[in-house]
This record gives C-alpha cells, sequence and structure tokens, in this order.
C-alpha cells in the first residue's frame, strides 16, 4: 500500500471515529493521514472539527489557518476559524472570518446566526438585527433564531418586542423537543424527571436549558449537586401534560414534581391532568399535585394552628369582586389589628408583600391600579422582643430529615437571602451574625431550645409533602413563630461568597436529599419490575 492509499485509509477511520463522537482516535488517524499526505484541506478541516470538540483552541486555530492557506476559498476552513476565534472569545477577529464564510457562501442561513451573536456580543446590535434576519431562510418557527432575534431586541431596548420574541422562541423549543435531557455518566445510579412549572415572564431572557437547570427554587438546585449519581430529565407542565409528548418522556425511576404552588394548581386547571401524567409512571412522586393544592397559604394556616408551641399569624383570603373598597377596609379590620401584611395569591420570595400600618395605609394599598382582585391578609407578628434585628429562620425538610440551613436577619421586617451588595454590606458590618448562625445550625436543639425543635418537628408532621420548607423565628418564650410553609424555596444555600451561609447545614441537607433519592430509586425500580411482571 502506497502512502496515498494509507492517507486514504487513515482518513476513512479517522471520520469513523469522528462519526461515533471518539474525537481523540479520531484526531490521530487524521493525523496520520496528514504526516502521509501533508496539505490536504478536506483532512485539515476535518481534524480542525475535531481539536475544536476537544478543545484544543490553539491547535484548531493553527490547522484551519493552515487549511485556508492551502485552500483560501474553503469556506469550512473559514468557519472552523470563527468557530475557533470565537471559543476563545475573540469576537472582532471572529467577524471577518464570517464575512468570508458569507462572501463564499451568501445564503447560509447558519453562518448568518453566528454573524448576528457575534456582533451582539460587540454590542453592535442594529448591524446583529440586520444580520439576523439575513438568517430568514431558517424557519421561522426556530428556536436558535427567534431567541437570538429576542436577545438582540433586548438590547436595542425594545422590550415588548423581545419579550413576545422570546415566548415564541421558547414556544419553537419545546414544539422541536419537549424535553431536556442531561449529559448521561456511568456512575448515575437512577433516572430523575422533574416537571417544572411553565416558564412565566422572564426580563432576563434566559435559554431554555437555564430555564430548567436553574429554576427559581431547590430544584433548580439540585442538578449541579446530584449529577454524577442521578440522571436528570426535565420538561414543562404544559409539554408534559400534552398527550402527544408522552411517549417523549423517558421512563424515569421516580419524579420530582415542581408544579408545587398550590394557587396556581387550583386556578391554571392542571392538576388532573398532572396527577394523571404521575400517576401513569409507576413510581414515586415527589410532591405529587393531590399534596401540593393542599398547601396553599391559607390551607396551611389552618393545617398547622394549634400546634403545641407555634405562634400561627392568622390568614385570610379577601376580594375586591363587586365590593366597594370601604367595605373591604371594614371587613379586615374586623379580624386583624395593625400592623397587617397584605399579599398576592401565589407569589414567592417576598414579591406583592407589603406591610400596612394603618388605615389610611391599607386603603391606598388596596387602591393601588396593579393590587389583584383577590389577596391574602396576614396578621404582623414582630417576634424581636429585646433583639436589635428581625430575623427568619429557613428549616429544609427532606421526608424525614429537618435540617436548619440558615438564619437570615435585617432590620426591616422583610428579610431578604445574601444575594445583594447591600446584604453583603450589613453582614460585613454585623460579621457576628454568621458566627452566631454557624452555632445555631451545627447545634439547632441547644440555641433554639428543645421544645422549639419538638413544635417544629409537630408542624412537619402536619404539613402532607415530602420535600419543603419552614421559615420561623423563636420568640422570648421559646415559641415557634411561624411565618410560611412551602415546596417552592430554595433550600440549599443562595448567599454570596463572601457572606456564606454554614457548611454543615449545606452537607447535612446534602446527605438527606442524597438518602432519600436513592431510597425512592430502589422503590420505583421494585414498582416497575412488578408492573412487568403482571403485564
Amino acid at each position: 500500500m502506497n502512502d496515498f492509499e494509507s492517507a486514504k485509509q487513515a482518513f476513512l477511520e479517522g471520520m469513523q471515529r469522528l462519526q461515533a463522537d471518539d474525537f481523540a482516535a479520531a484526531e490521530s488517524q487524521f493525523t496520520r493521514s496528514l504526516a502521509l499526505l501533508p496539505n490536504r484541506v478536506s483532512t485539515l478541516n476535518n481534524l480542525a472539527v475535531v481539536q475544536l470538540k476537544l478543545k484544543k483552541f490553539a491547535a484548531a486555530e493553527a490547522t484551519a489557518r493552515q487549511a485556508i492557506g492551502c485552500e483560501p476559498h474553503s469556506p469550512e476552513a473559514w468557519t472552523n476559524l470563527a468557530l475557533t476565534l470565537t471559543a476563545t472569545e475573540r469576537f472582532a477577529e471572529a467577524l471577518p472570518a464570517y464575512d468570508q464564510v458569507l462572501l463564499l457562501q451568501p445564503t447560509n442561513a447558519g453562518a448568518w446566526l453566528s454573524k448576528a451573536r457575534i456582533l451582539l456580543e460587540l454590542k453592535r446590535y442594529a448591524e446583529a438585527l440586520t444580520a439576523c434576519e439575513q438568517g430568514q431562510p431558517l424557519p421561522a418557527n426556530s428556536y436558535e433564531w427567534l431567541y437570538l432575534k429576542s436577545q438582540i431586541l433586548k438590547g436595542l431596548e425594545r422590550l415588548d418586542e423581545a419579550q413576545i420574541i422570546y415566548r415564541k422562541a421558547l414556544t419553537a423549543r419545546a414544539a422541536a423537543a419537549p424535553v431536556f435531557v442531561t449529559e448521561r455518566r456511568a456512575s448515575q445510579k437512577a433516572e430523575l424527571l422533574i416537571i417544572n412549572q411553565n416558564p412565566g415572564s422572564n426580563e432576563t431572557f434566559k435559554p431554555f436549558e437555564f430555564l430548567h437547570l436553574n429554576c427559581g427554587n431547590y430544584p433548580g438546585q439540585l442538578y449541579r449537586r446530584f449529577q454524577d449519581q442521578f440522571h436528570f430529565t426535565y420538561i414543562f407542565e404544559e409539554a408534559a401534560i400534552a398527550t402527544a409528548n408522552r411517549a417523549r418522556i423517558p421512563q424515569p425511576d421516580f419524579v420530582l414534581n415542581n408544579c408545587a404552588n398550590g394557587e396556581l394548581l387550583l386556578t391554571e386547571g392542571n392538576l388532573a391532568p398532572l396527577s394523571e401524567l404521575m400517576d401513569s409512571f409507576g413510581v414515586p412522586v415527589i410532591n405529587h399535585p393531590a399534596l401540593a393544592v393542599q398547601t396553599t397559604r391559607d390551607e396551611s394556616v389552618r393545617l398547622v394552628d394549634g400546634t403545641p408551641g407555634v405562634v400561627v399569624p392568622q390568614t385570610r383570603r379577601f376580594s375586591m369582586s363587586g365590593q366597594a373598597t370601604a367595605t373591604v377596609v371594614e371587613e379586615i379590620e374586623a379580624h386583624f389589628d395593625y400592623p397587617l401584611i397584605t399579599r398576592t395569591l401565589a407569589s414567592q420570595m417576598g414579591k406583592g408583600m407589603t406591610k400596612v400600618d394603618s388605615p389610611a395605609e391599607l386603603l391606598a394599598v388596596l387602591q393601588a391600579p396593579d393590587f389583584p382582585e383577590d389577596f391574602f391578609v396576614t396578621q404582623f407578628v414582630d417576634s424581636r422582643g429585646e433583639n436589635k434585628f428581625y430575623r427568619k429562620i429557613r428549616a429544609a425538610i427532606v421526608q424525614d430529615s429537618l435540617v436548619i440551613m440558615r438564619v437570615d436577619c435585617d432590620t426591616i421586617w422583610k428579610i431578604y437571602a445574601r444575594k445583594s451588595d447591600e446584604r453583603v454590606a450589613f453582614y460585613t458590618q454585623n460579621a457576628y451574625l454568621l458566627e452566631e448562625e454557624k452555632r445555631l445550625c451545627s447545634d439547632p436543639e441547644t440555641w433554639l431550645g428543645r421544645p422549639a425543635m419538638q413544635a417544629l418537628h409537630a408542624l412537619r408532621r402536619r404539613i402532607p409533602m415530602d420535600v419543603f420548607g419552614i421559615d420561623f423565628d423563636v420568640d422570648t418564650a421559646g415559641r415557634v413563630v411561624f411565618y410560611e410553609a412551602n415546596a417552592t424555596m430554595n433550600l440549599f444555600s443562595t448567599a454570596r461568597k463572601e457572606v456564606p451561609n454554614p457548611q454543615v447545614a449545606e452537607e447535612a441537607l446534602k446527605r438527606a436529599f442524597e438518602n432519600y433519592f436513592h431510597s425512592l430509586a430502589a422503590l420505583g425500580s421494585k414498582r416497575q419490575n412488578a408492573n412487568f411482571s403482571r403485564s
């Protein structure tokens, strides 16, 4: 066999390894082929592709430039160079490379799309929009095209248009591939399906995958902690209950229902189809919808009211429908003292909450243009006693485990997590609070008292959910002051690294999830085997 035949054979073997995603072997074969037949452009182009896959960007750039030197009119070579420069964030250099691709292939929609991305990175928004629209030959419902256009419109501050296009992008992505399947690893022991709430209005315009992996509560915190042990699959609620998509959802070993806002389940009408879908898998379901609807804000209060050692602030639901504002004020005042808290039905994370200190303030709140027709009122309870700050303690419940996760304090009653510069500054100025938090989370019974811990366990037994959080305080009499309990909280830390939550709590919660997930996976496998035997 002469050098040409040997080079050809190595090239063909390299192509086979490339198609099999064995990139290291493909690189070896292409390199061998080039040693026998140097400067063959097709071999150089495929070698650059492999080097890009292996993230050998310096080598890929050199190979692409070599190919261009051999054949200046090769669009593949210019594309590889542009991709390499983009991967190394040399956007200003990548732009002329894409121009060369488009000079050779003016109708290359993918190249127009890539050029538009580069211009977006360079904040040249008007040019980016022109390039994006040059890629119009792409299907009008293409997720990538629509999503990029929404990003560009956002950069142009055409926010209403951007939001419309962004919603179309998510719809197109869900229609084309409703299930988001994460990377598979040999170490993964079981299949976990997470059903997320439909994405709402999102001013950050995050991509489809991000919305799943970083959904705004604890399921969005699980993937990066457990991706080596469990394989994660995600789907949005609307796509999940569509009959046509049922066969496209892989069979899980257990399901995590992240449509756990009771108010939304009741008002959106998806309770029955969601329950039917989850039951159809024949495996354990965490926070089944039938349980979640029992934990609306007012129902949660009813469930825990009367728990020994617990102060439960009264909560009632009110409606403005068909009533004069003054009449609603009188109705509220018949049940509540000032100060009180008004809050919207389904909002979480402190949104839609207003502390009201007087009749005049209540009237102003109820008459605000954006105030909802239906709302809750909760009696405000000041549990500070002689303490300097307001305090909110969070307990994470994972089946039978109860872990005190963090203690947040502030000078104002509405206490937020440690994400903002203001919160970091507060804890920097009051560093002793972080030390107190560490001690409390390491030994909560000592610092909160045994009666308070017993009361928390009693609260847990009254709430019919599998995984959820409880926000509370402990007053000077040692009683638990109940704020709320729901399954839509962040349970792991969201604190900035400058002011971290206690690591001991993080590790305890991770162990609780790990043990619980393994037990569910074993149970799910047993159920599936039993169902198979009966079929």
